[in-house]
C-alpha cells in the first residue's frame, strides 16, 4: 500500500541510508520508547548499538530531560522518553532495523561489552537474513537485520506470487 501511495503522489519509498546522517529531516517513521532510566538507555543505544544522540529536548518539572533523540541510519530514529511508571519490556513489540552483514559481529560484541541488555546472535533466520536480537535494560527488544550477501532465489522473483488472503507463500 505505501508503494502505490508513493507511486501515485510520485514520492519514492524512503529507504534507509547506511552511516549516521545529522540533517534534519520529516521522519517518515519512528519509535517512541519509555525507558526507567533515560542515562543508562542512552548509554545503550549509544556505546551499546552505536547509534547517534542527536539531540536532547525538553525539561521535565523536576528539571530532567524529557525527550532523546537517537539515529542510526538515515530513516532509522528512536525516541527515548522518560516512563511515567513501571515499565514492560516489550509486550509482544520488537523494532527492526535494516543492517549490513558485515557490522553484525561488531554490534553484538559492543553491545555485550556494555553488559545493560541481552544479545542473541548474530544467527542466520529461516527466511534468509542474518539478525541480531538485542533486548535493551528495559526489556525492549531491537532486531538488527541483514539479507543475505547472496541471493541465488533473486531471479526466481518475477516469477514469485504470494496469496494475500492465504497469508503463506505458495512454497509453505
Amino acid at each position: 500500500m505505501a508503494d502505490t501511495i508513493a507511486a501515485r503522489s510520485g514520492a519514492a519509498p524512503a529507504e534507509p541510508v547506511e552511516g549516521i546522517d545529522t540533517s534534519i529531516y520529516g521522519m517518515p517513521f519512528f519509535a517512541t520508547v519509555q525507558v526507567r532510566d533515560l542515562d543508562v538507555s542512552v548509554r545503550w543505544y549509544t556505546e551499546g548499538l552505536g547509534m547517534h544522540l542527536l539531540a536532547t529536548m525538553g525539561c521535565r518539572g523536576d528539571g530532567t530531560t524529557a525527550l532523546v533523540h537517537l539515529r542510526r541510519w538515515r530513516y532509522q530514529d528512536l525516541l527515548l522518553v522518560p516512563a511515567a511508571g513501571p515499565v514492560e519490556g516489550g509486550n509482544g513489540l520488537t523494532l527492526s532495523m535494516a543492517a549490513s552483514l558485515r557490522e553484525l559481529d561488531e554490534l553484538a560484541k559492543q553491545a555485550r561489552r556494555m553488559g545493560l541488555g541481552q544479545v542473541v546472535g548474530p544467527a542466520i533466520t529461516a527466511w534468509g537474513t542474518t539478525d541480531l536480537r538485542v533486548t535493551d535494560p528495559d526489556g525492549h527488544t531491537v532486531v538488527f537485520t541483514a539479507p543475505p550477501e547472496s541471493r541465488p532465489q533473486a531471479d526466481g522473483l518475477s516469477d514469485f506470487t504470494m496469496d494475500v488472503s492465504a497469508g503463506t507463500s505458495p512454497d509453505c
